[in-house]
């Protein structure tokens, strides 16, 4: 139900809420140059009641829904997903990187990818319809952490890159070992190295069988159970004497 009001006001209180009404609708469309401005009479009922409340609400709402403002807000919503995507891309122009846990499959990747930008989206007040392109760039952009730790030269992987050259030195010492006895002692420090190189991922399971193949294929001998009685240690200290 509404009432209708006749307002009788001198005309110096007319002529200053009108003033005062211009000066609103001046500023606003100083701002905003697509502001709709509200009509006088809705200016003047909120006056009357000293609540300018939802006046000004809807104001500021069509403020930051279009113009200068409305512009910046779509603005900053579309760079905030490309400005992550180009961090994550030069980062290892300046040496960082970002590492992906280490067995995960391409989809796996990517489906957690969209869940971590789905996130930063929500939390920095961004159009979440972005999510897709800034996941498809985060998991793009990710390394694998071993290979992140090898073009790093991290400490883990000097460790790592230090064990399969031992092994390499092993298998090498080995092909050319004279003395028996010390060579099968090699033999199980070259399998305890590989051992290493395995649970530390420098050597995969198909280069550590082909380093003991390759040994076993020059050094057979090194590979058979040595005899344990005193006519086979007798025999080989006499094979020793006639050596020399």
């Amino acid at each position: 139900m509404t009432t209708d009001l006749t307002l009788a006001l001198p005309q110096e209180d007319a002529a200053r809420l009108r003033k005062e009404f211009e000066q609103f609708i001046g500023v606003s469309t100083g701002l905003d140059r697509e502001f709709l401005p509200p009509e006088f009479n809705d200016f003047l009922r909120a006056r009357l009641l000293q609540h300018d409340g939802p006046l000004t609400e809807r104001a500021v709402s069509r403020l930051l829904s279009g113009g200068e403002y409305g512009w910046a807000r779509r603005v900053f919503d579309k760079q905030l997903p490309n400005a992550l995507a180009a961090l994550m891309r030069d980062a290892q122009r300046f040496g960082f990187g970002l590492a992906v846990q280490p067995g995960w499959s391409g989809e796996q990747r990517l489906a957690h990818a969209r869940e971590w930008a789905a996130q930063v989206l929500a939390e920095c007040g961004a159009d979440t319809a972005y999510t897709e392109a800034l996941a498809t760039q985060v998991a793009a952009s990710a390394e694998d952490l071993r290979a992140l730790e090898e073009r790093m030269r991290t400490p883990a992987w000097r460790l790592a890159e230090s064990l399969r050259q031992r092994a390499y030195d092993l298998m090498y010492a080995l092909q050319t070992e004279d003395n028996e006895a010390a060579g099968r002692a090699r033999v199980g420090e070259l399998r305890g190295m590989l051992g290493l190189a395995l649970e530390y991922g420098s050597m995969q399971p198909d280069e550590a069988s082909r380093v003991l193949e390759q040994v076993e294929r020059v050094r057979p001998a090194l590979f058979r159970e040595a005899p344990d009685d005193v006519f086979a240690r007798l025999a080989a200290w006499l094979r020793r004497m006639f050596a020399h």
